[in-house]
């Protein structure tokens, strides 16, 4: 399809001006000194408003080297995690001028690798990237450091590296889920999560862990439960649940995601949260407010992450020293109807690690 966008060139021919004359005279700022008359400068500002120019910001970066273009890669738009980052961290970037063009690569490490190379052929000022859960190791980063690429890490990181990045205490909020539901009476607790390596699981595994050892349990392979990153997910994690004998009594689920089919899945099967199953998730989305039986979790403070990823980004774009490379954020347990029953009529964040 033909396109009919003016372009310097076109306002200058209008305008009976060189084109240098037209850039100077639409470059400059209102107060700025202009070496050209009145009545040349209204001619060029009245062909560039009947000919509906607007300047090239591509071509602007062609001379000064900067886009003012931010790449932002996401793995997920669906779950509430990600769009609550994305607002705060465009919000602050925007205030310092910089456009954010936004991919879901929908966990999908392929599209992750073609949405960089892509942002980099235009020639984007940086990067924020979420890794998929298929982005086992970190070469794909290590070549963005190698050729100097400002950008930032969100949610998840690499161990070893100097990358910036911002995180959330994963392993603290295990322990505290954990420590939560042992403290209710609960001795038998499942978790639910993916088998991928990436750093949240991780961590959240290790937490796990370290507090069923702290109060004299040993964790029961038996009781690790598998689960993809999804709503359905739920529904298998209760099939396994059900052939378990002894049947847990308590299940800590990474995600909330997960979380919420489980408690779909046993209102359909007749399993009464939380007499039958105290239930825990992970990132407090918005869904876990709304399900039937409300979720207790783990609340990540997702508009902080997204504040903090778009000003480290800054720091860096500015060549400004950042005291905190990889920033870790605090997060708070938030007990609700799917451990306590019906005894709490409202949110009631016990504590932060």
């Amino acid at each position: 399809m033909d396109t009919n966008i003016a372009t310097l060139h076109d306002v200058a021919r209008l305008a009976g001006v060189s084109v240098s004359t037209a850039s100077r005279i639409l470059k400059a700022k209102d107060g700025d000194p202009i070496p050209f008359a009145e009545q040349t400068q209204s001619r060029v500002r009245k062909a560039a408003t009947q000919l509906g120019y607007r300047p090239s910001k591509l071509a602007r970066s062609l001379v000064g080297s900067r886009t003012g273009i931010v790449g932002l890669i996401v793995p997920s738009l669906q779950d509430g995690f990600f769009p609550s980052i994305t607002s705060a961290l465009q919000s602050r970037l925007n205030s310092s001028g910089y456009n954010v063009l936004l991919v879901n690569t929908e966990q999908d490490f392929e599209i992750e690798r073609a949405a960089i190379d892509d942002f980099l052929a235009w020639r984007a000022d940086g990067l924020i990237v979420a890794p998929t859960q298929n982005t086992f190791d970190a070469r794909l980063f290590w070549e963005l450091w190698r050729i100097n690429v400002p950008f930032v890490l969100l949610d998840r990181y690499f161990e070893d590296t100097p990358f910036c990045s911002v995180t959330t205490d994963d392993r603290a909020g295990a322990v505290m889920a954990v420590e939560h539901l042992l403290n209710l009476g609960r001795t038998r607790i499942a978790r639910a999560c993916t088998t991928r390596p990436i750093s949240t699981g991780k961590l959240r595994r290790h937490g796990y862990d370290e507090a069923l050892l702290r109060h004299g349990f040993t964790p029961n392979p038996a009781y690790v439960l598998h689960a993809e990153t999804n709503v359905r997910a739920g529904w298998g994690v209760v099939d396994q649940l059900m052939a378990l004998n002894p049947r847990p009594d308590a299940l800590f689920c990474f995600s909330d995601v997960v979380a919420v089919g489980v408690i779909e899945a046993c209102l359909e099967r007749g399993l009464r949260v939380p007499d039958d199953l105290a239930v825990v998730g992970y990132a407090d989305l918005d869904m876990s407010r709304f399900v039937k039986t409300r979720l207790t979790t783990i609340r990540q403070p997702q508009e902080e992450i997204g504040r903090m990823a778009g000003q480290m980004l800054l720091d860096r774009l500015a060549g400004r020293t950042i005291d905190n490379p990889q920033a870790v954020l605090p997060v708070e347990l938030v007990v609700r109807e799917s451990t306590v029953g019906d005894g709490v009529r409202a949110e009631n964040p016990s504590h932060t690690l």
